[in-house]
């Protein structure tokens, strides 16, 4: 996560793991989710996959509620290092026998093997394999150049206010889904898609529109 940190403001372009697992459990069991939390299905795409050792109809219960704590919890979170027990999937709440816990700890080591999967030419540099997702070689390396956009937009956005900016934070979190899409799920925090992270004009149409909100 590359972050910058002023006196006044705070912001930030990262993924974060807890995400690419919920979304990964959303898609391996085909839940259905509320209006406000639709995104598009993961990509590259996840196939479904009901184990008989997971309760389905209650993860289908548990997962909009732990959704919603879980960006809470990242955007609240203070401690740096994703090591840490209290940065692990958030929601102090989830028992270690709930459904909810079940589903992490059975396609967690899936998920992460499934995004390292889509997302490891990045690391390679040239010469990634011919037939890779096309975002995947970007990934990595576009969050360290976005992460720097985003700073030069607020900069950019104090110039034309003529002062500095307010005190704000904005937490922008990639996430690999289908589509061009951006979702705004609280006021410093927004959900870029990897398809839109490689639209410039439209990525930046899109983060001076937040930033002036913000600033």
């Amino acid at each position: 996560m590359q972050r910058e940190y002023t006196t006044s403001w705070r912001a930030g372009w990262g993924s974060e793991t807890e995400v690419d697992v919920a979304l990964y459990i959303r898609d391996a069991l085909a839940l259905s989710v509320s209006e406000g939390q639709v995104l598009p299905p993961v990509e590259p795409q996840v196939p479904v996959h009901i184990p008989a050792a997971i309760d389905r109809a209650a993860v289908q219960e548990q997962w909009a509620d732990w959704w919603v704590d879980l960006l809470a919890f990242l955007r609240n979170r203070e401690d740096p290092d994703p090591r840490s027990p209290r940065n692990r999937y958030g929601r102090p709440a989830l028992t270690q026998g709930s459904a909810m816990r079940q589903a992490i700890d059975f396609f967690g080591p899936a998920a992460a093997r499934h995004f390292a999967n889509a997302r490891g030419p990045a690391l390679r540099g040239a010469g990634e394999p011919a037939g890779s997702t096309p975002w995947a070689p970007g990934f990595y390396r576009r969050q360290i150049v976005a992460s720097e956009r985003l700073r030069q937009l607020v900069r950019e956005a104090e110039v034309r206010q003529g002062r500095h900016a307010y005190p704000f934070r904005l937490n922008v979190i990639e996430i690999s889904v289908a589509g061009s899409i951006w979702l705004r799920t609280a006021e410093d925090q927004l959900l870029v898609s990897s398809r839109l992270a490689e639209d410039g004009p439209g990525l930046e149409a899109v983060l001076r529109k937040v930033i002036d909100q913000l600033v």
